[in-house]
């Protein structure tokens, strides 16, 4: 069994404050480079008052970064749209065939064999 090492108050408030402060971007990082686990540093922020820190997750972006993240945001709702009215489309195109199948006695598969018979001659 390990050993437990005792770490002095100082120095966990020193991990605290540096976490607090944004030195580092994730827990991991702040463990990494102590050289101590993420566990640790969670009971640490547990005992000392800084729970509010877990979970955050801090995102740094550029004017570029945002530009690109807005125009990905307009080309998917653009792209979703076009795809609802694909879908809407060959609704109503499986709705005429029906209609035109029941007018000719048909079934669709049936229909669909006979003009695929016809393409290849």
């Amino acid at each position: 069994m390990k050993d437990k090492i005792r770490y002095s108050m100082t120095f966990k408030m020193k991990v605290m404050e540096e976490l607090r402060d944004r030195k580092w971007k994730t827990i991991s990082e702040a463990a990494t480079a102590y050289g101590i686990s993420n566990n640790t540093i969670y009971l640490w922020m547990r005992a000392l008052g800084f729970e509010h820190l877990k979970g955050r997750i801090i995102y740094v972006k550029t004017r570029t970064e945002l530009d690109e993240i807005r125009r990905l945001k307009e080309e998917l709702k653009r792209l979703k749209l076009q795809l609802s009215d694909e879908i809407l489309e060959h609704r109503i195109d499986e709705a005429a065939l029906q209609i035109a199948c029941d007018k000719l006695g048909t079934t669709p598969e049936e229909l669909k064999k006979k003009n695929a018979e016809k393409s290849r001659i």
